[in-house]
């Protein structure tokens, strides 16, 4: 398929916060995929800021190179480098970056279009920030947010959504439960009318797998083990084997589905 349409293309900013494996796989996907938004949904992007916790934070309102991104953080070198120096400014923390973009979107030439803050840093389990506070900074500015963290869903979901809708913005977390399998969505766009009483299942891979594998015969550090050189458990699992995770994946889904006002704690 072609695209023939005469209409300029959209044009999304997408800034980064967190650029582990979740945020470079992102970028990876938006490359491959480049000529397939342009062709079926009209659209194309520019990745004008990214925020790490190891490798510096770098913005451009022109867009960065995110190919040489990919490369710096692969190579744990520091993201500054490609930092816009003719600004004059350079932010220090992903709230200061998020805030840097939005003062330079102003002063741009094309102030109206949407920034979209992408967070994808780890959770914390004791209260969801500093997730929660870059959720609300963006917000606060004007930009959408999608977070795949499972903080701010399971911490402040209903204090984030509703800021959110009277700022007139999106704050999405469909990534923060079941990865790529869409949940949210699905409740959204095909079950409108139906109110959701409860719910189960189990919505942590790395135990259920272990259990698999302690039904074949494997004790539970060895079946640990073979996850984590898999690649699909971290080296620290700590959150999964203690069932933190689950916690927050179950309060994110009865705080959406559900409009509840949980807390992993509460489970």
């Amino acid at each position: 398929m072609h695209r023939i349409d005469l209409t300029p293309l959209m044009t999304i900013d997408l800034a980064l916060i967190g650029f582990g494996h979740v945020g470079q796989r992102f970028v990876e996907l938006l490359c491959s995929e480049q000529e397939k938004l342009q062709e079926t949904h009209g659209m194309t992007w520019r990745v004008v800021g990214l925020a790490t916790r190891h490798h510096g934070l770098a913005a451009d309102i022109n867009g960065l190179d995110v190919k040489q991104a990919l490369v710096n953080a692969r190579n744990n070198d520091s993201l500054d480098t490609l930092h816009d120096a003719s600004t004059g400014t350079h932010p220090k923390n992903p709230d200061g970056l998020i805030k840097y973009l939005a003062s330079q979107k102003r002063q741009s030439t094309h102030p109206h279009r949407p920034l979209v803050v992408v967070e994808t840093t780890t959770l914390d389990i004791q209260h969801g920030e500093p997730a929660i506070e870059y959720v609300r900074t963006a917000i606060s500015v004007g930009a959408h947010v999608i977070t795949t963290n499972k903080g701010p869903a399971a911490f402040a979901y209903r204090e984030l959504i509703d800021y959110a809708s009277s700022v007139g913005v999106s704050f999405l977390t469909e990534g923060a439960v079941l990865d790529g399998i869409p949940v949210f969505n699905f409740v959204r766009e095909t079950l409108p009318g139906i109110k959701i009483l409860g719910f189960r299942g189990v919505v942590n891979a790395t135990t259920n797998q272990i259990l698999t594998d302690m039904e074949a015969g494997l004790d539970g550090a060895a079946a640990l083990t073979k996850m984590q050189a898999a690649g699909i458990a971290e080296a620290d699992a700590s959150l999964d084997v203690d069932g933190w995770d689950a916690a927050a994946k179950t309060a994110a889904l009865i705080n959406v589905l559900m409009e509840g006002r949980t807390t992993p704690h509460a489970i």
